[in-house]
C-alpha cells in the first residue's frame, strides 16, 4: 500500500500518511505500550491517548467482559493528566516512526483550550482527535471544534458517536474539522463473574461484532459528501473488513482491539 493519503484536506499543514492502516486510541497507550511484533514505522499513523487536562481514576472494576464476537470495555477515561503525559511520554512521540495524533477528551471548552495549549509544547504531534461525550449535542461538538481550531494549529479530527454520526458530521465540518472518525463504539453490557458474583460491565463494544454498525454509519456519513477525510474505526480485524471500509468511503482505517490479541496484524494489513 505505497500511497500518499491526505487525512487533513484543505488544512494548511495537512496530514499525509503513507498507507491507510492507522492505530486507534488505546492500542499503544501514550506511545509507551507498543507490544512486541508491532512495527509502528510501517503504519500510516497512530493515535495516542486519551488525554485530559486533569488526572482521573477511571471506572471501577470490573472494566472488561467478554461477549460472543468481542468485549465490553469501560475505562472511564482513566488518565494521568496532560502535564504528566507530556513530562513522561511525549518524548516517545517523535521516535514512533509515523505521524502521531493525540486524542483529547475534555468536554468543556475552557479546559480543552488549556489542554491543547499544553500539547502545543510537545514535539512530534501531527494532529488532534477530539473525543466528544457519547451523548454530545450538536452545539457542544461545534463549540469543541471551534475551540480546538483556535487553540491549536494542528489538523482537527472528531471521533463521532455512531448513533448520531450523520447528524454531527456536518456540524463538525462546518466548525472546522478536517477529519471524521466513524466512530465511537455502541454501548453494550455483559456480566462478569467475580468471586462467584455476577457483576455488570457497561461500556463500548469492541471486536468484530462492532464492524457492521460502524460500516452502516460510515456509509451514511459518506453519502453526505462532506469535505473531510473519513476514517473508519470499529471492529476491523481482517483485510476484507479493511477493503469494505475503504470501498464504503473511508480514506483510512483505525485498528484498535485487534492489536491487543494479534500485534502483527496491522503490519500484515499494510503488506497486503
Amino acid at each position: 500500500m505505497a500511497l500518499s493519503i491526505d487525512l487533513a484536506p484543505n488544512h494548511k499543514l495537512g496530514l499525509t500518511v503513507a498507507n491507510p492502516i492507522l492505530l486507534g486510541c488505546g492500542a499503544i497507550g501514550y506511545g509507551e505500550a507498543t507490544p512486541k511484533g508491532l512495527d509502528l514505522a510501517a503504519l500510516g499513523a497512530v493515535v495516542v491517548g486519551p488525554i485530559l487536562n486533569a488526572s482521573r481514576g477511571g471506572a471501577q472494576p470490573p472494566r472488561l467482559a467478554h461477549v460472543t464476537g468481542g468485549i465490553v470495555l469501560e475505562t472511564g477515561l482513566q488518565n494521568r493528566g496532560v502535564s504528566k503525559i507530556i513530562s513522561h511520554f511525549a518524548r516517545f512521540w517523535p521516535r514512533l516512526g509515523c505521524p502521531v495524533v493525540a486524542q483529547v477528551a475534555d468536554d468543556r471548552v475552557s479546559i480543552l483550550a488549556r489542554t491543547l495549549a499544553r500539547l502545543a509544547e510537545a514535539e512530534g504531534l501531527h494532529g488532534i482527535e477530539l473525543l466528544p461525550p457519547p451523548d454530545a449535542e450538536a452545539s457542544l461538538v461545534a463549540a469543541l471544534v471551534r475551540t480546538a481550531e483556535r487553540a491549536s494549529e494542528l489538523p482537527i479530527w472528531v471521533k463521532l458517536p455512531l448513533a448520531t454520526a450523520t447528524t454531527l458530521a456536518p456540524v463538525a465540518v462546518d466548525a472546522g474539522a478536517v477529519g471524521l472518525v466513524i466512530g465511537q463504539g455502541l454501548p453494550g453490557a455483559a456480566l462478569r463473574a467475580v468471586d462467584g458474583v455476577d457483576l455488570p460491565v457497561r461500556g463500548p463494544l469492541y471486536g468484530p461484532l462492532a464492524f457492521p454498525p460502524m460500516l452502516a454509519a460510515l456509509l451514511d456519513v459518506a453519502a453526505l459528501g462532506l469535505p473531510a477525510a473519513l476514517i473508519a474505526s470499529g471492529g476491523i480485524h481482517t483485510a476484507e473488513q479493511v477493503r469494505q471500509a475503504l470501498a464504503a468511503g473511508a480514506a483510512a482505517v483505525q485498528i484498535d482491539s485487534a492489536v491487543w490479541v494479534e500485534p502483527g496484524l496491522p503490519g500484515r494489513l499494510v503488506r497486503g
